[in-house]
């Protein structure tokens, strides 16, 4: 947290340090609880975690916490690939592949977000590739015959 840029408040109350407690509450909100139940698992008063959400130290905090999710999320995105190439090899599972697609939104390697600077014809043509992908998927499954195989000696 040294690194995060502290901004100035006009808040004549400021936190000078997080204690446990605070750090529960930021991750408690973080998993989208609402302050009321926050301040209830916390023995705190909802307005204290409304206070808490414009304190400037709690902020970076939460920002902290923030990136490293991004982190986390930007680290999937091999696993996205091998649920595409599963899904060209085995042509099942629709389900994964749109979750492969929003993991590949989420890092910015699809759609139109901030990355698509960086290499604006790659975006378009993995969208491409993922729409064609479900298309074909759909076009064949209904052709698929499921069942087990026997070998049959010669002469039976």
């Amino acid at each position: 947290m040294d690194n995060l840029p502290i901004e100035t408040s006009q808040r004549k109350v400021q936190l000078k340090e997080l204690s446990p407690k605070h750090k529960m509450v930021a991750a408690l909100l973080a998993q989208g609880l609402d302050r009321v139940v926050v301040a209830q698992s916390t023995d705190l008063t909802p307005e204290y975690i409304t206070w808490l959400g414009g304190d400037t130290l709690f902020k970076g905090y939460v920002k902290e916490m923030s990136a490293l999710a991004g982190v986390h999320l930007e680290a999937l995105f091999s696993k996205s690939v091998d649920i595409i190439a599963e899904q060209m090899l085995q042509g099942s599972g629709e389900d994964k592949l749109k979750a492969a697609r929003l993991q590949m939104e989420a890092t910015g390697r699809l759609g139109k977000n901030p990355r698509q600077e960086e290499d604006e014809s790659g975006s378009d043509r993995l969208e491409q590739l993922a729409q064609r992908l479900v298309a074909l998927q759909r076009k064949y499954q209904p052709s698929l015959i499921e069942g087990t195989a026997t070998v049959v000696p010669e002469g039976a």
